[in-house]
This record gives structure tokens, C-alpha cells and sequence, in this order.
């Protein structure tokens, strides 16, 4: 094959890939749980403190 007609190929693939994304991922519902969107809104807090006398 020729060259140009690779990078024209190449050129559509990547433009049919841009535009599934962009179907896929304007589902929001369809990829993110529930339980994600909810510890957003409450951080998780991490106990730094650690005192048993072990190292970790």
C-alpha cells in the first residue's frame, strides 16, 4: 500500500475512534456506580495516626 492511503485510513480510524468515545462516554449512568458518585460528596478520611508501637 502507498503511503497516503495509509495515513488516510489512519486519519478516518482515528476519527471513527474520536466520535465512539464520545458516544460511550456521554452515558455517564452507564459506567459510573452510584456508590462512585456518592464518595464524591463525602471524602474518605485516612487515620494517619498510628500508635501500636510497630512499624509499618
Amino acid at each position: 500500500m502507498k503511503k497516503d492511503n495509509l495515513k488516510r485510513i489512519i486519519k478516518q480510524f482515528e476519527t471513527l475512534l474520536e466520535e465512539l468515545k464520545s458516544e460511550v462516554y456521554s452515558d455517564k449512568d452507564a459506567y459510573v456506580h452510584p456508590w462512585d458518585e456518592h464518595m464524591k460528596n463525602n471524602p474518605r478520611i485516612i487515620n494517619t495516626e498510628d500508635d501500636d508501637g510497630y512499624a509499618d
